[in-house]
């Protein structure tokens, strides 16, 4: 007759959780350190009036978040801070698809393309701030003065002065660093379509369009959720190439809220409500990555 099996023991299953934890000590300690830690610091100086580190904190309550509410420099970059986010889905994310759709379709030069057009997403967005806001200028500009030469002087804009203009002008800079990132995603994508597909659709006798349409959108469904997900997150993170170009100007025109919460802080000095500010850009963030996710969960299932 055979022995039953043993049980494993509990101080040995005590022993391997006790061994795992110790080994999980060096990055539990920098995550409280680097992470934890300013998180629970940035929530209590939301509830003082903090002017500083050598100034003295008071416990005011509700106070900050109050004035939040009344603050209509905060609610206008609040909107723009959405539309700064629309304007990078659309052009980061719709140039990244069609420039991946056009190189899928080159053969012998298609890694010198896919190479040249990622090198931009290698450039800090502060140097992109700087090179455009040259591009931009009113006098020497590179688009002022090609319009000029071709004709249609007319067209020339103060495109980092007109407030109408000027919070798509930045955009179309900070997009123009981020489509590589996305582009070599979807060509990555394309690379995973199964070429029977397209095949069976020319039998059918589909044309470019409609191979499109019903091949290669739906077979970059999953591509365009994650691109579309790390779009709308990087969409909000615009502080460097607005405070290079623009400053949050003119008239606040191109404040978005992460230049807001860094003139309250460092300008200002009042971090109590750059504090309200920053718990307010992480709810938001969290609710966009959870709704995202539960919409792209419900798709596919």
């Amino acid at each position: 007759m055979a022995a039953p099996p043993r049980r494993p023991r509990a101080d040995g299953a005590r022993d391997g959780f006790g061994a795992a934890f110790v080994l999980m000590l060096p990055a539990i300690a920098l995550y409280a350190l680097f992470s934890l830690t300013p998180i629970l610091l940035t929530i209590w100086i939301s509830f003082t009036n903090s002017g500083g580190f050598n100034t003295e904190a008071n416990f005011v309550g509700f106070d900050n978040y109050l004035r939040a509410t009344e603050d209509p420099i905060i609610w206008q970059s609040l909107g723009r801070t959405f539309l700064w986010l629309f304007y990078h889905v659309v052009l980061a994310g719709g140039l990244g698809l069609a420039l991946a759709l056009a190189i899928g379709r080159l053969s012998r030069t298609r890694v010198f393309f896919r190479t040249a057009l990622f090198l931009p997403h290698l450039v800090s967005l502060a140097v992109v701030g700087v090179i455009w806001a040259n591009i931009y200028d009113p006098f020497y500009g590179l688009i002022n003065t090609a319009l000029t030469q071709w004709g249609l002087a007319g067209w020339a804009k103060g495109w980092l002065s007109d407030p109408l203009l000027v919070l798509f002008s930045v955009n179309v800079a900070s997009s123009w660093q981020g489509f590589g990132l996305y582009m070599l995603l979807f060509i990555a994508g394309l690379q995973n379509i199964d070429n029977t597909l397209y095949e069976a659709a020319e039998i059918d006798g589909a044309n470019g369009w409609q191979k499109l349409w019903n091949v290669t959108l739906p077979g970059l469904s999953e591509v365009m959720t994650f691109v579309l997900s790390l779009a709308m997150i990087n969409g909000l993170k615009g502080f460097a190439t607005v405070f290079v170009m623009t400053n949050g100007g003119p008239f606040y025109a191109s404040e978005i809220i992460t230049t807001y919460i860094y003139r309250l802080a460092f300008q200002a000095q009042d971090h109590g409500l750059a504090a309200v500010l920053c718990i307010l850009m992480s709810v938001l963030a969290i609710t966009i990555t959870v709704a995202f996710n539960r919409w792209r969960a419900r798709k596919s299932s």
